[in-house]
């Protein structure tokens, strides 16, 4: 899964409209920025195999620190704790408001693990790397897999536009719009470009591409408002 994730951060919003786009959106890739920082020092592995399934190159045949079950599951408690007594600390909401956002910022980390879960070969760990893996290998059906990811990126969006309304301003009113078009463009030319060269291109170039729809969600968004408000 790779748009689809922003799904869940979308749909947040319509939970708790006071919810930041920008924390949900790093929650829902929380666990891939690890990864790519991990496979540059060593701590977890990938390889490029042309050909392993019909989407991508990518063997990814050691991460059970970032995309085990388990670790799903700590880093959604990790994150919700340390959003809670950090960012929300200070705000104004009451304290239900401020546990709610919290934990629809867990929820988002552990997203990522049920939203690969249909789309990877055999190779998300439930515990640790020599126990079962899972996966049910939509990656393996180019167009399905594609088809998955605009549904799911659809759902999320609609979920937020009725959410939210526009402040006045071109951004306001069009900026949201023009993300959401450029959203469903990487959901259909992300099967299709070329693979990376080594681990550090791939490293460097999914980082900075996340850093940048986290400042991009959180712009927009802070150029709409809550409908109602």
């Amino acid at each position: 899964m790779f748009i689809g994730h922003y799904s869940v951060a979308f749909a947040a919003k319509k939970v708790e409209p006071k919810t930041p786009l920008w924390t949900t959106f790093l929650g829902v890739q929380f666990v891939d920025i690890l990864f790519m920082i991990f496979i540059v020092f060593g701590i977890e592995g990938v390889r490029f195999v042309p050909g392993i399934n019909e989407v991508n190159s990518y063997d990814l045949y050691f991460m059970p620190y970032t995309h085990s079950l388990v670790a799903g599951i700590v880093w959604a408690i990790i994150v919700a704790v340390f959003f809670r007594y950090t960012l929300l600390k200070s705000k104004s909401y009451s304290d239900s408001s401020k546990n709610k956002i919290a934990g629809l910022i867990g929820i988002s980390v552990l997203s990522h693990y049920f939203l690969d879960l249909p789309m990877h070969n055999q190779d998300l760990p439930i515990l640790f790397d020599s126990g079962p893996k899972i996966g049910f290998g939509l990656w393996n059906h180019k167009f399905l897999s594609i088809a998955t990811e605009f549904v799911l990126t659809l759902i999320g969006l609609v979920l937020y536009f009725k959410a939210t309304k526009p402040r006045p301003g071109f951004a306001g009113q069009y900026g949201m719009i023009l993300f959401s078009g450029f959203l469903f463009l990487l959901v259909f030319v992300t099967p299709f470009m070329p693979p990376p060269q080594s681990i550090g291109e791939f490293s460097t170039s999914s980082l900075v591409g996340y850093i940048l729809l986290i400042v991009l969600a959180g712009w927009l968004d802070s150029k709409r408002i809550p409908v109602g408000a």
